[in-house]
């Protein structure tokens, strides 16, 4: 759950169906990039939210832009009265509205400073970049569970060492309990 400061962005990645070979769909090699211009639906988005303090959220619903509908699947992982910080993505501003929050729009580099900034979740967007780019891409099917993965390991290696224990002798306990 994201709480008290939040940054809220999109990554796009391009659409791919990576082991599986389609009728009428033309191949391409690795890295091509995408056939059309701009953002469409060759592109897999990733809502992305990253809290100052630490915890992340990454999950696609759609394909190219985000609907403030689509944004609004985000509500139930954010805690009220977080402080958000968005790009220009007006489908933010519903989502916003009923978290009753404040945020700030950061559009451009100009609008940065020590406060407001998007840098800690464009951190967490090359992360993802450099993660798929090692496992040579993902197809898009599975994408939201290659998310869920990345999600916990960004927050298991952003914890001391000692708290990654404490919480996975947790989890085993309570794997047990559910188990007998």
């Amino acid at each position: 759950m994201l709480a008290e400061q939040a940054e809220l962005d999109e990554k796009y990645l391009l659409k791919s169906h990576k082991g599986k070979k389609l009728e009428d769909v033309a191949g391409k090699k690795r890295g091509a990039p995408s056939s059309k211009r701009g953002l469409s639906n060759d592109q897999v988005c990733l809502l992305s939210g990253v809290q100052r303090s630490g915890g992340s959220y990454l999950r696609s619903f759609n394909m190219a832009r985000p609907t403030s509908e689509e944004v609004m699947n985000l509500h139930p992982h954010i805690e009220a009265k977080t402080y958000i910080w968005t790009d220009d993505c007006a489908s933010y501003n519903k989502l916003i509205a009923v978290l009753g929050s404040d945020s700030k729009v950061v559009s451009t580099h100009k609008d940065y400073d020590k406060v407001n900034h998007l840098n800690n979740v464009n951190s967490f967007h090359s992360l993802i970049e450099k993660w798929y780019r090692r496992m040579g891409g993902v197809a898009s099917k599975y994408i939201n569970r290659y998310a869920a993965l990345f999600n916990i390991r960004f927050q298991v290696c952003r914890m001391n060492p000692s708290e990654a224990l404490l919480l996975r002798d947790r989890d085993c306990e309570q794997s047990r309990a559910t188990t007998s």
